[in-house]
């Protein structure tokens, strides 16, 4: 049975008015049916799942109107659904006013907290159909942008070929988030560039992660053998951006080095970050593994770092004590013989 290898989720946590909706035809989520029992104790859950879906569309669109447009769903369905949240949580969510709604700070909470509920029910919806269909397994692994540039695509190839009913998610997350979600069971492993600081937590070494200075081919400090990071500190920066590992990485450094750095452009991804340097916009810092396939094409050089800082460790990141699911584990040991 042929699998997705790697599914990636950029933005884990944000999710656009077209993320595919868990409705009535995938999950059976009726009103009616919303009013459930979470524990023994007669705590019930009065909201459902189109409920949150409808209110995070108004708190995106700024407009129930808007909202119910992009929603297909009549206005006054969608104002009936939010006054009954309002109803049920005791509190007003929206500001409504002539030009849009606003959220109160009850709105702006549950916002968040409902971005990821959804996100978590479009991810349990996808696992049990997958199971449905007959695959075997399914696995969660959180890591930094740079182990999934460097180190994964080979490795989940490989895995792949050998375990093709087995599913793998994978989401980008900066190390300190997935070591969360590892702790918290949102992940099954995760891959970390710092050891986490979470108790809990089981690390292996995975890989070695060199960061390298990146500059046009035509820059006088292109020729040279190696360079230390304070040669080039007050240089205008291309850098990812600033909740990333690597960004932290910098900032870290340069404080040490009693400077700041001139951060010119920040981008989301190597590439645009390479395209970004190509067009004399800046130096930037990255992992060597990551700019291979560009350093060539954009006519860009790449000078060695001196600094003991620019060679990380990753790892490999598990909860202590609990045993990872049977495909979980297959993985995770493939990964760990290939260090």
């Amino acid at each position: 049975m042929g699998i997705e290898p790697t599914f990636v989720a950029w933005e884990a946590t944000v999710l656009p008015l077209n993320y595919t909706r868990i409705g009535a035809d995938s999950i059976h989520a009726r009103r009616g049916a919303a009013t459930a029992r979470l524990d023994g104790g007669g705590v019930f859950v009065r909201f459902d799942l189109r409920d949150l879906e409808l209110f995070v569309a108004v708190a995106e669109a700024g407009s129930i109107a808007r909202a119910a447009e992009r929603s297909h769903t009549v206005a006054s369905a969608v104002s009936k659904r939010i006054s009954d949240l309002e109803e049920n949580f005791g509190t007003a969510l929206l500001v409504r006013g002539a030009k849009g709604v606003e959220l109160t700070a009850a709105g702006h909470a549950l916002l968040a907290r409902a971005r990821v509920l959804l996100h978590h029910a479009t991810q349990l919806d996808a696992e049990m159909r997958r199971h449905a269909s007959g695959a075997h397994g399914y696995v969660r692994v959180f890591a930094n942008i740079s182990a999934i540039v460097e180190f994964l695509p080979r490795a989940l190839a490989t895995f792949a070929e050998a375990h093709p009913d087995i599913h793998v998610h994978l989401e980008e997350h900066v190390s300190s988030d997935t070591a969360a979600a590892v702790a918290d069971g949102t992940a099954d492993f995760g891959i970390v560039s710092e050891l986490p600081v979470i108790d809990g937590l089981t690390t292996l070494p995975f890989r070695t992660d060199e960061l390298v200075l990146i500059l046009k081919h035509d820059d006088p400090l292109a020729s040279h053998a190696s360079i230390d990071f304070n040669e080039v500190a007050q240089r205008p920066f291309v850098g990812l951006h600033a909740s990333s590992s690597l960004h932290r990485l910098l900032t870290q450094a340069a404080t040490e080095a009693g400077t700041s750095i001139n951060w010119r452009i920040q981008v989301t991804s190597f590439d645009a970050a390479c395209a970004m340097v190509a067009a004399g916009l800046g130096v930037s810092i990255m992992p060597r593994a990551a700019t291979t396939a560009y350093i060539r094409s954009l006519a860009l050089a790449v000078v060695p770092l001196t600094n003991p800082w620019a060679r990380r460790q990753l790892f490999l990141c598990s909860r202590t004590g609990a045993e990872l699911p049977s495909s979980a584990r297959l993985l995770f040991e493939h990964l760990r013989t290939q260090a």
